[in-house]
């Protein structure tokens, strides 16, 4: 065979072999359909569902966080416990530097053995005074007792002159006695107000160590109920860490009673009016794979707010109850989808996305024409789709079979 030959074979045969292709094409691939390139439309009720997503949370816990100590506004985490570990109650959760309260005990300690020291001194001070004005007192009243004895003894002895001059100095002992009986009554009293004022501030810093004392015990945190650890988180989803300042209201963790576990979802503005009390729902969590819960709407939040401070769009907040409850499971702060059924169309004509062509904005179906053993493109209008399967409105009927893909 010469070689002109052979190229004129090779071309035969490759038109007889795109004959073959268009003709298969041209006749929509009848001669390979089976049962599994065909799909039967369906009429039947479809559920009109709305997506969205959330977190487990439940609506009965016990935040825990720092000791409650007057004139304590900041503390630093030292350690704590594990999150998700099971506690009883008075077990231990976390720790506190109590290095600042160490320091403060040693300075209070010092200001009430100061305040002791003088008050020891001002009391052997006033002791020491009015021992002095206690004698001079006596002596005072020895000095006038004998100008009374002189004065009564000179009426008939002495000129009138002398007499009165004892009498002069009789009046001014008598003076004096009275003028040292009052500093010793004042000297008594101002002692004594003295003393009570030093009493007062040794209570004030015997208090003071006291509560230091009672604060150091406090700075260890204990379960205040029996339940599992989750670490509280801020706006921006991050949890305190040892060496964290913690503010006095400030909660580091909590413990959720497991039994009031709740999914909290929220719904985008343009679904937040199809949403209503005592509508089920599908819930799947992201952490337990494999299993769907059923779910009912309980309550609806009655304002939108912004999604997150980095999602400008428009949601409101929802609360599901959630059907078999797994306690094992589910832990709070596990994220969560929500399928939401808000209605449904009734008895009406449904196909697969995938078998659904869409050219131009417009949707087409391949039907299978039995009578002619091949496939013909039909247009299709669709009312609504939840992502895998679509409501034909018109354009195709029950029972009809199309090719499960199409084949352009």
């Amino acid at each position: 065979m010469t070689r002109q030959k052979q190229i004129l074979l090779l071309a035969l045969v490759v038109i007889l072999a795109g004959a073959g292709y268009w003709l298969y094409r041209s006749r929509g691939g009848a001669a390979s359909v089976g049962d599994k390139d065909l799909i039967t439309a369906q009429r039947v009720d479809f559920p009109v569902v709305i997506s969205a997503t959330g977190v487990l949370e439940a609506s009965r816990s016990v935040s825990v966080g720092p000791p409650q100590i007057r004139r304590e506004r900041r503390f630093k985490l030292m350690r704590m416990v594990d999150e998700g570990t099971v506690v009883s109650e008075g077990d231990f959760l976390m720790e506190f530097d109590t290095s600042e309260i160490i320091s403060r005990l040693r300075d209070e300690t010092a200001n009430f053995q100061r305040v002791q020291e003088e008050r020891q001194k001002k009391r052997s001070d006033t002791d020491i005074q009015l021992k002095n004005l206690k004698l001079s007192l006596e002596q005072a009243k020895s000095d006038l007792e004998k100008l009374e004895v002189k004065l009564s003894s000179q009426v008939d002895l002495v000129s009138g002159i002398e007499i009165e001059q004892t009498r002069i100095q009789r009046d001014a002992a008598k003076r004096n006695v009275e003028l040292l009986e009052k500093k010793v009554g004042y000297k008594t009293e101002s002692g004594q107000l003295d003393l009570q004022i030093s009493r007062s501030n040794e209570q004030h810093y015997r208090g003071r160590m006291d509560d230091l004392m009672d604060a150091m015990d406090s700075f260890v945190v204990r379960a205040p109920v029996a339940g599992v650890v989750i670490y509280k988180r801020n706006w921006n989803n991050e949890a305190s860490e040892i060496g964290s300042n913690i503010f006095a209201m400030d909660a580091v963790m909590e413990l959720p009673d497991l039994s009031s576990i709740r999914a909290k979802i929220q719904v985008d503005e343009i679904d937040s009016g199809k949403i209503k009390v005592g509508q089920e729902a599908n819930i799947t969590v992201d952490s337990v794979r494999g299993r769907t819960f059923t779910g009912k709407i309980v309550s609806i939040g009655t304002i939108l707010k912004q999604a997150t401070f980095d999602r400008p769009q428009k949601v409101i907040d929802a609360y599901l109850e959630i059907g078999q409850l797994d306690t094992q499971l589910m832990r709070p702060g596990m994220n969560l989808k929500a399928q939401i059924r808000v209605g449904e169309y009734p008895q009406v004509v449904v196909i697969p996305m995938s078998s659904i062509q869409e050219r131009d904005g417009r949707s087409f179906v391949q039907v299978w024409k039995p009578e002619i053993k091949k496939f013909e493109w039909r247009e299709v209008s669709l009312r609504t789709n939840d992502g895998m399967t679509a409501v034909v409105e018109a354009g195709l009927d029950a029972n009809e079979k199309i090719r499960a893909r199409p084949i352009v």
